[in-house]
């Protein structure tokens, strides 16, 4: 049974499941390479379409894990013949996480559909997952012979097989292969013995119900993303910096009371870092009110502000360090949107460790990437006490 490559987390949001994560880092690296033998190497491009296809069988046999996409560099630089294993790996750092995002986008919108068709149709029941899961059984299986039932004939079969067959023993022989039903039926007998009957509770809204506590309740939903926070900070300080205090009102005036809000956020936190006292629970109430928003997502809000203003303060002294080692600014600027991606309240640590890796590798200066590396490593773990991510 194929795993499906996206799921659903409890606030509603779909997101990859771990099959799609590891689906769109093949597809990715099977693009980039693609590309890189066509106009790095010269490829022909009716060879290098074949070492595309001939790359998913070969990513078999060397990639365990996502981070052997990384360790495993030299392997692809020979794959496609590329003897400067650090010219393709710069290569890959520049490109993979912008190339990995819009492959992530189709899947999800490709998936999405096919997930709720297949995982949220409400005549789905149980056995949809027995056929999908012995699909091959179903079709395999001997076609049904019918035959006459004679009463003496099986009593004589039974007592035949009874002196046959010793207390504690199978019978022998190659007798007919039980049908695909019997096998079921004989594998989940108790199953099917204990089962209660199935019963169905409307969903009255009202949150009642025989659930102990939360448990299988939505929890509240993200109320904004890293990366949108990052865009109306880093907009608004551009319009403070040029002292535009028109532009500066036109612009808040224009982006959603969610994210006025978020910077309103801000704000206090910054003025609470200076010393000053906030009056947190008036506050939250005021952006209740504004935002029209109700206690829990105004502090899920607070809380998702509290943690992306620690990460964009973590990114920006991680590329202020590596500047300050020797990388280009222009390679600052452009890795900075990589890491904005990187560190999104989205997605798992596991892959975000490997992501890192392989954005980082387009930094060529050893001593950039390390200082880049020892501030951004540490507050990667960090998001699972920041993010809750596992």
């Amino acid at each position: 049974m194929l795993q499906p490559l996206i799921s659903k987390k409890s606030e509603g949001a779909y997101e990859l499941s771990e099959a799609g994560v590891e689906r769109a880092y093949l597809t990715t690296m099977q693009r980039l390479l693609v590309h890189y033998a066509q106009q790095a190497l010269k490829t022909p491009a009716a060879e290098a379409q074949a070492l595309g296809q001939k790359l998913p069988a070969f990513t078999a046999q060397i990639i365990k894990k996502l981070d052997d996409y990384f360790d495993q560099l030299p392997q692809f630089a020979s794959f496609i013949k590329e003897p400067n294993a650090g010219r393709l790996g710069a290569y890959i750092g520049q490109n993979f996480m912008p190339q990995l995002e819009k492959v992530k986008e189709k899947l999800l919108e490709t998936e999405i559909p096919r997930y709720k068709a297949e995982y949220e149709n409400p005549y789905r029941v149980p056995t949809n997952d027995l056929i999908m899961l012995f699909a091959g059984l179903f079709a395999s299986a001997p076609p049904l012979t019918y035959k006459p039932f004679d009463p003496e004939a099986e009593a004589e079969e039974k007592l035949k097989a009874a002196e046959l067959v010793l207390p504690g023993e199978s019978p022998a022989g190659s007798g007919p292969k039980p049908q695909p039903g019997e096998t079921l039926l004989s594998r989940y007998a108790s199953f099917f013995i204990t089962a209660r009957p199935l019963m169905y509770t409307p969903d009255t809204g009202d949150g009642t119900g025989d659930d102990d506590g939360d448990a299988g309740m939505p929890s509240v939903p993200q109320q904004i993303t890293f990366r949108a926070f990052v865009q109306v900070i880093n907009t608004v300080g551009r319009y403070i910096r040029a002292k535009d205090q028109a532009g500066y009102a036109k612009y808040y005036q224009s982006i959603p009371a969610v994210q006025q809000a978020a910077y309103t956020y801000y704000t206090l936190f910054q003025k609470e870092a200076q010393g000053q006292t906030v009056a947190w629970s008036e506050e939250i109430h005021k952006v209740m009110q504004r935002a029209q928003v109700d206690a829990g997502a105004a502090n899920k809000l607070k809380d998702e502000v509290e943690a992306y203003r620690k990460v964009s303060s973590a990114l920006s002294r991680a590329l202020a360090a590596g500047q300050q080692k020797g990388m280009p600014p222009q390679l600052a600027q452009s890795l900075y949107g990589q890491l904005i991606t990187i560190f999104e309240n989205a997605g798992n640590l596991g892959e975000k460790r490997t992501a890192l890796k392989m954005s980082l590798l387009q930094v060529t200066v050893p001593e950039a990437k390390e200082a880049i590396t020892s501030i951004l490593a540490p507050q990667l773990e960090e998001l699972q006490g920041l993010y809750g991510l596992q």
